[in-house]
C-alpha cells in the first residue's frame, strides 16, 4: 500500500515535509509507523506549486523509480522549493510477476495540459475484470493518454471525464463533485461485474489552488477467507490531517500553529510526527475540501454516500 501527502497554504519548504519531521514522507517509504508488513519501494513522485517560479500555475514535477531516501536529486530540489501546494506519493506494490515498477506508473498523475493532479493510496481489487468497462465513462481523448498499468491512472482519467472542462482548473466544489461522480461509477461497475472484495480508494487531487481528499473503501473489510491481503490491507487505509497557521518546529517538536482564519492544511496517510496530538484522523467515507482565497483557506468536510 502506498503513502500520500498533500499540502495547501502559506509557502512551505518541501524539504520540511519530506525529510525534517520524525515521520516525514521519505521516512515512511522504508519505515512507516502504521505499516509493519509492507514497504513502499516502487518509486516516488511529487507535484509542487511554487508561486515564485516561472509559470506558477504549472507545478514542478519530479518522479523516480529509485528509493527516495537515497535520491540526492530529490533532497537537493526539495530544499529549494517553497510551495503553496504539494501532492507527493511513495508507491508500494505487492510482490507479483504482474507488478510493474516504471515511471509511467508513478503518481501523482497529470496529463499534459490538464490542470488537475491525482495521487491514490489503495487499489481496486480484481480491476482487470472491470477495466475496459470504464471506456464508456472516460472521454476518448483522455483514454488515449493512459500510459501505465495502474488502476489509479484510470481513476484519474475517470475523474477528469466528470469535469465540464477536463483540462481546466476547477474550483474545489466542482472538483469534489467530479470525484464523487467517479466513485459512484466505480461502485456501479464493481456491482455489475460481481466484485465485492474490500478496495480502498484514498485520493488526493489538486489544481494548486484547490485540494480534495477522500477516505473511502468499497466493501470495507470483506475478503475471501484465503485472501493474501486480509491481514495487510486494513491497517494501511488511514488518512490524517493537521490544519492551522504554519507548520513549524518548536523546541524540537513539529506542530501546526493555531490561526483564525486558518491558512494551511496538511493531509497524510499517517501523521508526519510520532506525536499525534496535533493531528486529526479523517473518518471513513468522508471527503476534505480546501481552497486558497484572499481571506485565508476555505476548508470543509462532508460525508460520502458511495
Amino acid at each position: 500500500m502506498c503513502r500520500i501527502l498533500a499540502y495547501l497554504g502559506d509557502p512551505l519548504p518541501v524539504h520540511r515535509l519530506l525529510y525534517e519531521t520524525d515521520n516525514g514522507l521519505v521516512h515512511q517509504s522504508h519505515s512507516p509507523r502504521m505499516m509493519n508488513k509492507f514497504l513502499n519501494l516502487a518509486g516516488f513522485g511529487m507535484k509542487a506549486w511554487d508561486p515564485a517560479s516561472l509559470h506558477p500555475q504549472e507545478p514542478f514535477s519530479y518522479q523516480a523509480t529509485t528509493l527516495p531516501s537515497y535520491d540526492r536529486n530529490l533532497r537537493s530540489i526539495s530544499s529549494k522549493l517553497g510551495s503553496t501546494c504539494l501532492v507527493a506519493h511513495v508507491r508500494g506494490v505487492t510482490y507479483s510477476s504482474e507488478s510493474a515498477v516504471a515511471e509511467t506508473n508513478l503518481h501523482p498523475f497529470q496529463f499534459a495540459g490538464a490542470g488537475v493532479a491525482l495521487a491514490h493510496n489503495g487499489h481496486l481489487r480484481q480491476f482487470g475484470r472491470m477495466r475496459y468497462a470504464l471506456i464508456d465513462h472516460v472521454r476518448p481523448e483522455l483514454a488515449q493518454r493512459i500510459e501505465g498499468t495502474t488502476d489509479s491512472e484510470w481513476i484519474y482519467a475517470l475523474v477528469l471525464s466528470q469535469l465540464d472542462d477536463p483540462f481546466g482548473r476547477p474550483p474545489a466544489a466542482e472538483l469534489a463533485e467530479a470525484t464523487l461522480a467517479a466513485l459512484r461509477v466505480l461502485r456501479q461497475l464493481r456491482a455489475e461485474h460481481g466484485i465485492d472484495t474490500s478496495s480502498p480508494v484514498n485520493l488526493c487531487l489538486s489544481t494548486g489552488e484547490a485540494l480534495v481528499a477522500t477516505r473511502v473503501s468499497f466493501d470495507y473489510g470483506w475478503y475471501p477467507p484465503d485472501d493474501e491481503m486480509l491481514e495487510t490491507d486494513l491497517p494501511f487505509v488511514s488518512l490524517w490531517y493537521a490544519i492551522g497557521g504554519e507548520y513549524v518546529s518548536r523546541d524540537g517538536d513539529w506542530q501546526m500553529t493555531a490561526a483564525d482564519p486558518v491558512r494551511s492544511l496538511l493531509i497524510a496517510s499517517e501523521p508526519l510526527t510520532e506525536d499525534l496530538s496535533g493531528w486529526l484522523e479523517v473518518p471513513e467515507y468522508s471527503m476534505l475540501t480546501a481552497e486558497l482565497t484572499p481571506a485565508g483557506l476555505a476548508f470543509g468536510t462532508r460525508d460520502l454516500d458511495v
